[in-house]
């Protein structure tokens, strides 16, 4: 668990204002995860972001205190499971990508296989199809359950050609890997 406890070292988030980082967090939700986009068949980045924000059932989280991995370790914990997602938002400039990617990953494999974490920096480009899928300013963790995550997946894969589009690179990053997390 070395990342995590480089994790631990990590203050965040002191100098950003709640407020200001959740507006702008559910403006980037508004105007681009939830907007169909011609790349994506015409799909939105997220197909399922717009009901959720509409029913409530995603919260974001700027921490102010504490590591990133003392973070996560308490929205698991915590997790309010009437939500689809809590989202932590951090200061990038606070943490590396490539040591925020790890420290994701290493909770991935060490947390209760019931959630599935997921991260987003803006150091580390998610370009899917020529759509850039980064939030672009914050360095964001996506906390979901698993089950419902690939419910919801396995539902796009069936019924839709959303992922026609993605590399296998994409979809290895985002989609397979966790098919076998229970297994693990």
């Amino acid at each position: 668990m070395n990342c995590i406890k480089n994790g631990l070292k990590h203050y965040v988030n002191k100098k950003m204002n709640q407020n200001k980082v959740v507006e702008d967090v559910k403006e980037w939700i508004g105007e681009f995860v939830t907007k169909p986009n011609p790349l994506l068949q015409n799909l939105p980045p997220c197909p399922y972001a717009k009901q959720a924000m509409l029913e409530d059932k995603v919260k974001i989280l700027v921490p102010t205190e504490g590591s990133i991995s003392f973070n996560i370790k308490e929205a698991i914990q915590h997790f309010d499971h009437a939500l689809d997602l809590v989202m932590l938002v951090f200061d990038p400039d606070t943490i590396d990508a490539g040591l925020f990617e790890k420290i994701v990953w290493q909770w991935n494999t060490a947390s209760d296989s019931e959630f599935v974490l997921l991260d987003d920096h803006p150091g580390n480009e998610e370009n899917v199809n020529g759509v850039i899928m980064n939030n672009g300013k914050y360095a964001i963790v996506f906390i979901q359950k698993l089950d419902k995550l690939n419910e919801a997946s396995d539902y796009l894969k069936s019924k839709t050609k959303y992922y026609d589009v993605w590399s296998q690179e994409n979809l290895d990053d985002v989609v397979t890997w966790r098919k076998d997390k229970k297994r693990s």
